[in-house]
């Protein structure tokens, strides 16, 4: 057995754990029937309120782009692509589990949020999201980053609760699916990618538009009243895939080869470059029909993974 499969089913057992002991607390919770006992406790508390809302930003979009882009930027351009595809695979999970259960929100989210909340999407993205960062940490050996990581998590889905927008059984489902989702992305990523890595460049690229596009139709045609944002995710996806492509064909950037000045240099640009995308697309791109966010999110994730690095490697150093 090769090392890398050691380390993956280590950290598998550690997801497995901390999914059981997810499972036993939170289902105790709603068997004793405290499924709303703390939005109660919290409802109206301005400053918990104030405190818990800046840190449930973390798992908005545009922090998560913000960190898809900073890891293809200044760490590692396929662990980047990666971590973009795992979250953009949870999101489209979790709209079609909302879709399915339609379950809606405690009273106490007072129409803060407009989507059904079973399960919470922001739960399950840091569970996949920050779940996949505490992998790679734990195959560099760096614990005290696989602890943080556990802490965005719980934090960001006990933040969720605060302010009142879901309630423990929403979270309790997006840990659940966070974990299951997480543990097939590690074990199947590297089987997946072995068999497209064998294709040339074209059928690749085809492939690239044509799963996003069919990932986009279907749940449409499924949940034609759907409240979930299929554009997003199938939109970003394409835009992330397609742009992968090219940037690893034409571009080949790797921040792993730069002096750390010259990392920081290009974070800055990179950054500045996706906020100011990502702010003139949201005022460009008002509408919330599916096909506008489609084109929205292709865009900006076209842009983070080939405009970025293009223009880096154009700097003089």
């Amino acid at each position: 057995m090769s090392e890398d499969n050691v380390i993956a089913k280590k950290y598998i057992l550690l997801i497995v754990v901390v999914a059981i002991i997810n499972l036993t607390v939170g289902g105790l919770l709603l068997l004793l029937g405290y499924n709303m006992v703390f939005n109660v406790m919290f409802d109206g508390n301005v400053l918990l309120y104030t405190i818990f809302n800046a840190l449930s930003y973390i798992g908005d979009d545009l922090i998560l782009i913000i960190l898809v882009a900073s890891v293809i930027i200044v760490y590692d351009m396929k662990f980047g692509k990666n971590l973009g595809v795992a979250l953009l695979g949870s999101v489209y999970l979790y709209s079609v589990l909302k879709d399915i259960w339609q379950d809606p929100r405690p009273y106490t989210n007072y129409g803060q949020e407009t989507s059904y909340g079973f399960p919470s999407g922001h739960a399950q993205d840091a569970f996949t999201a920050w779940g996949l960062i505490g992998y790679e940490a734990h195959r560099k050996r760096q614990n005290i980053i696989v602890l943080i990581c556990l802490a965005f998590i719980y934090l960001i889905g006990i933040s969720r609760i605060v302010i009142g927008v879901h309630d423990i059984e929403d979270i309790w489902g997006g840990f659940f699916y966070g974990a299951i989702f997480l543990i097939l992305f590690i074990c199947l990523e590297p089987i997946i990618s072995k068999k497209i890595n064998t294709l040339s460049f074209i059928p690749k690229f085809l492939l690239a538009i044509i799963i996003p596009l069919v990932m986009f139709i279907i749940p449409l045609i499924v949940f034609p009243l759907g409240r979930s944002d299929y554009g997003l995710a199938c939109g970003a996806l394409m835009g992330l895939m397609t742009g992968y492509l090219i940037e690893e064909e034409k571009i080949k950037y790797n921040p792993k080869t730069l002096e750390m000045k010259y990392k920081i240099i290009n974070l800055i640009i990179g950054l500045v470059l996706t906020i100011v995308l990502y702010l003139v697309l949201s005022i460009l791109i008002k509408s919330d029909l599916a096909i506008f966010r489609f084109l929205k999110y292709f865009l900006l994730a076209f842009v983070v993974i080939v405009i970025g690095p293009l223009i880096f490697t154009k700097i003089k150093r």
